[in-house]
């Protein structure tokens, strides 16, 4: 059984060295000392701890330049495990992963009751599914990704559970007392699974755009998760783009999740389909209740002007939306990731059409915008990364 000092681990120099090896290993001793500024004698006594946790291995000899050849250390991401947990309006999934944010083992299912007694029933179920064969010791710690507004553990507010001032970390930990527990929103985890393990790797400076059922931004900036003054920076989806535009769910009119978020896209559909019996979104749905943004994507791939045309017009205001934060602050690049970006082209397309027209001259070269190459499973693994910032970080 491992001694499981890496949770917590406070120590700078710690840090420091395990980073190091993790990001640009192997490496030997010396050159650890000489990057680190660390003494040889601080870098030996960290190093044997890291491979006695088995956290560090030793691989074999480098290239000797004069004396004997240097033994050269790797980071070993199997040494540990972090858990991932995704919660949304109707379903919950949760992975055991490495590390470097693999994924070993997985389960989701349905979400009957999303009442906080609930949801707490549910994670400690798969917690104890997923860490069945693994000791407590060995995982470093449950990152929670959930929708809403989230402060020290705190979900302030969830519209799609409908929570409001739910001590959600506190409770957790009443059934999970052996295991670290950090809850952030879905949109931070997901910056911070995009910068450990997608297209935001060893980059300083940039933003994360969701497209889902709601709409956020998160960013990166010199390296660090930006979260505002109260955690609360993000919530782009609630920029005013029409003045005059469709009613949105926080109250205001034309927001951009009003107008090009999963759910306006589902409204903007069931509007046209009640009102057209030959629409082909009806070939695919029987009844209204099933359109989605999902439902409008297959109507979209079918033909169906309509949907074509819905899927243009939110590409279009995502663009407009994108190019303010472009302007705003000149990332190098942005990933466009949530439910809705699977899309891929239908959103794609338009968006970047319509960013491009906006953008000043200077800017036009200087950002790359591209859809996440984590999948379906961004959440999660954002959720694991979440872990590994609070420890390893």
């Amino acid at each position: 059984m491992k001694i499981a000092n890496l949770k917590s681990l406070k120590d700078l120099n710690k840090k420091a060295i395990l980073n190091l090896v993790r990001y640009q290993g192997p490496l030997s001793r010396a050159e650890i000392a000489n990057i680190t500024e660390l003494s040889a004698t601080t870098v030996s006594s960290v190093v044997r701890e890291f491979i006695e946790e088995g956290v560090l291995e030793e691989i074999g000899e480098g290239v000797s330049r004069g004396g004997r050849k240097p033994v050269l250390l790797r980071f070993n991401p199997n040494s540990f495990w972090v858990i991932g947990v995704e919660i949304e309006g109707n379903f919950i999934a949760a992975a055991l992963m490495n590390l470097d944010l693999a994924i070993v083992k997985k389960i989701k299912k349905n979400l009957p009751d999303s009442s906080e007694f609930g949801v707490i029933r549910e994670v400690a179920s798969l917690v104890k599914g997923l860490t069945r064969s693994s000791a407590n010791e060995e995982v470093l710690g449950i990152g929670i990704a959930i929708t809403g507004l989230v402060e020290e553990g705190v979900v302030k507010r969830s519209v799609n559970l409908g929570w409001k001032n739910v001590p959600l970390r506190d409770l957790l930990e009443r059934e999970i007392p052996d295991i670290p527990i950090y809850v952030d929103n879905i949109g931070k985890v997901g910056v911070l699974g995009e910068k450990h393990a997608g297209n935001g790797l060893k980059k300083e400076n940039f933003i994360y755009v969701r497209v889902g059922t709601g709409i956020s931004a998160n960013f990166i900036f010199g390296g660090q998760l930006y979260r505002g003054s109260k955690g609360y920076a993000g919530e782009f989806g609630h920029m005013t783009l029409e003045p005059e535009g469709p009613l949105c769910h926080c109250g205001n009119r034309g927001c951009l999740e009003a107008l090009a978020s999963g759910w306006a896209i589902a409204e903007r559909m069931k509007k046209i389909a009640l009102s057209d019996k030959k629409c082909k979104i009806w070939e695919i749905v029987e009844n209204e209740t099933a359109i989605t943004a999902k439902t409008v994507e297959e109507a979209a791939r079918a033909g169906d002007e309509a949907a074509l045309q819905i899927y243009r017009e939110a590409g279009y205001y995502l663009g407009v939306g994108i190019a303010n934060l472009v302007h705003l602050y000149n990332p190098e690049l942005i990933v466009v990731g949530g439910g809705v970006s699977r899309a891929e082209e239908l959103l794609m397309k338009p968006l970047l059409e319509s960013l491009q027209s906006r953008l000043l001259d200077e800017l036009k070269d200087s950002v790359r915008v591209v859809p996440t190459i984590l999948g379906d499973d961004e959440n999660l693994i954002g959720a694991g990364a979440l872990v590994v910032e609070k420890v390893l970080q």
